[in-house]
């Protein structure tokens, strides 16, 4: 049984070899899957049947910059968001964007299917009550886990190994709850910490956001170790599922962290990293929309849908 997982970066493109913390960044984990320091160039391409590093175009085809909202709508639903709405959204999905993901979303159109799915992201009280008062909103990937009856994993998950906080190290979790006996982890084994949990489901999804808020404050040194944070992550998940039945794809939204010339979202593509433990034939993916009906279509083992 394949077990595929999502690990989404937001705010992560593929910039040049100027300005860009991903090319500065010591990646070795990462390098060592590409072969080489890959993770950046617009038209970088390797592909084999272990390992795919593609360029997904996040335009939407809507005129302006890529933005959230409708990006991961898009991601998480094969539904083209932009073009439904006419432009690009920022942030948290409105009311439309919302009906889109409840009629379509990944973990939805599985669930449906019988398979086991899961949100690998830790959510706490806080954040229920912020939902609760109506000062904060569902993102599109806790609004998608919704759609297919996910529950969302607990502080106690955490404790157990069984979640990822959305900064992986629990440093912010620290902060926000006050509590000692929450660990300070590194990546590395928040990594494997999710490995193990996908050995349970046919499809998880682990959400990291701070790419994105990185590459809005612009700072450079912060950006370039968040880089390699998200290496040693890699470097964790892989030693657990090196030798599993797994699947998995590293991508984003839009881009934003990669090029450090724009203070905001960039127009340029992002990465579709995929890798397997066993030979397999990936979907020819080329634009956001194409990377829900791939995934779908990788775990019922069907050609379409």
């Amino acid at each position: 049984m394949m077990h595929f997982v999502m690990i989404f970066l937001d705010g992560f493109g593929l910039g040049g070899d100027r300005d860009n913390p991903i090319m500065a960044a010591h990646t070795p984990y990462i390098d060592e899957l590409l072969g080489g320091h890959y993770l950046w160039g617009q038209e970088r391409r390797i592909e084999s049947e272990q390992l795919i590093l593609i360029p997904l175009d996040a335009s939407l085809d809507v005129t302006g910059i890529p933005q959230s909202a409708t990006g991961q709508t898009t991601l998480w639903t094969g539904v083209n968001g932009a073009k439904a709405l006419g432009f690009h959204l920022n942030a948290y999905p409105n009311e439309k964007l919302a009906e889109i993901i409840k009629e379509k979303s990944i973990f939805k159109q599985l669930a449906d299917q019988g398979k086991k799915v899961t949100f690998a992201n830790t959510f706490t009280s806080h954040y229920d009550e912020m939902i609760a008062s109506g000062k904060r909103r569902h993102t599109a990937s806790t609004l998608s886990a919704l759609a297919g009856g996910v529950p969302l994993r607990r502080i106690e998950d955490l404790l157990q190994g069984k979640g990822v906080y959305q900064d992986m190290t629990n440093e912010i979790l620290r902060e926000l709850e006050q509590e000692a006996d929450i660990p300070l982890i590194t990546s590395y084994e928040a990594g494997k910490n999710l490995g193990r949990l996908a050995l349970d489901y046919d499809f998880t999804l682990y959400e990291f956001f701070q790419t994105d808020v990185r590459g809005h404050k612009q700072d450079w040194e912060k950006a370039v170790a968040l880089i390699e944070q998200i290496d040693g992550f890699i470097g964790g998940f892989m030693s657990v599922v090196r030798h599993e039945d797994v699947t998995w794809l590293l991508t984003s939204d839009h881009g934003n962290i990669e090029d450090f010339r724009v203070k905001g979202h960039t127009q340029n593509p992002v990465p579709a990293l995929g890798w397997s433990s066993k030979p397999l034939e990936w979907p020819q993916w080329e634009r956001l929309e194409d990377v829900t009906p791939g995934i779908v279509r990788m775990i019922l083992g069907t050609r379409e849908l």
